[in-house]
Order: C-alpha cells, then sequence, then structure tokens
C-alpha cells in the first residue's frame, strides 16, 4: 500500500512544481496550452511573495515520498477564503488526496471567517 502524508508547502522545488504539474497535466488531458500555466504560475507567485501566514496556507500531498498532488487556501477578501490551485496528479488519483487536501482546507486554523476555506464564511 502506498505511503500518503499531507504535508505544508515549503520545501525547494514545491513552487515550481505546482505550476509544472498544472502546465502537463492540463495540458495532456485537455489539451490547454501555456495560457493556463501562466495563470498557475502567478497564483503561485503571489501566494509566495505575500501570503498571510496566519490566514493562509498550502500542502503538498506526497505518495512515497513523491509530490502527487496539491492545494492552497488564501483570502479572497476579509470575510471569505478561497481553495486554488487543487490537483491530484493522474498516477496518484483513486488514493483519497483531493479529500484529504480539501480538508487540511477546511481544518485551518484562524478567523472564524476564513478557517473555512472552501466554502467561505463559516461559524466554528
Amino acid at each position: 500500500m502506498a505511503a500518503v502524508t499531507i504535508r505544508p508547502l515549503g520545501r525547494p522545488g514545491d513552487l515550481g512544481w505546482v505550476v509544472m504539474a498544472h502546465g502537463e497535466i492540463y495540458a495532456g488531458e485537455f489539451g490547454w496550452d501555456t495560457t493556463f500555466e501562466a495563470l498557475v504560475a502567478r497564483i503561485v507567485a503571489d501566494y509566495a511573495g505575500t501570503h498571510d501566514p496566519e490566514r493562509e496556507a498550502a500542502w503538498i500531498a506526497e505518495v512515497d515520498g513523491r509530490r502527487g498532488g496539491c492545494v492552497f487556501c488564501v483570502a479572497k477578501d476579509d470575510n471569505t477564503a478561497q481553495l486554488r490551485v487543487l490537483l491530484v496528479d493522474p498516477n496518484a488519483r483513486g488514493l483519497g488526496l483531493g479529500s484529504r487536501l480539501v480538508r487540511q482546507c477546511l481544518d485551518l486554523p484562524g478567523p472564524p471567517a476564513i478557517a473555512g476555506c472552501c466554502s467561505g464564511p463559516t461559524s466554528r
């Protein structure tokens, strides 16, 4: 059975992997061009440059020590959080990574208005 872990984004190569994986997977599965990869690169660069660690976080899912998925939970505004760049590599699908990554967002500690990343304002 595969060893699955979810860890905070932050190791060297994580940011680049998020951009590369989105570009390659969406091109392969949907025929999208580098326009989408550029959009993901802007999202990742914005997060890397200005994220608020008290209200925002990102995670990498690993399968047997290799990156297999990712998700970012960012503030959309003062009262709403937004799930961004959720991705599970095709080779890692079927292991529950997508659900586990979304749960990381829902369990993010922080102000109640931002804690429920995927659904906007929540009460905890």
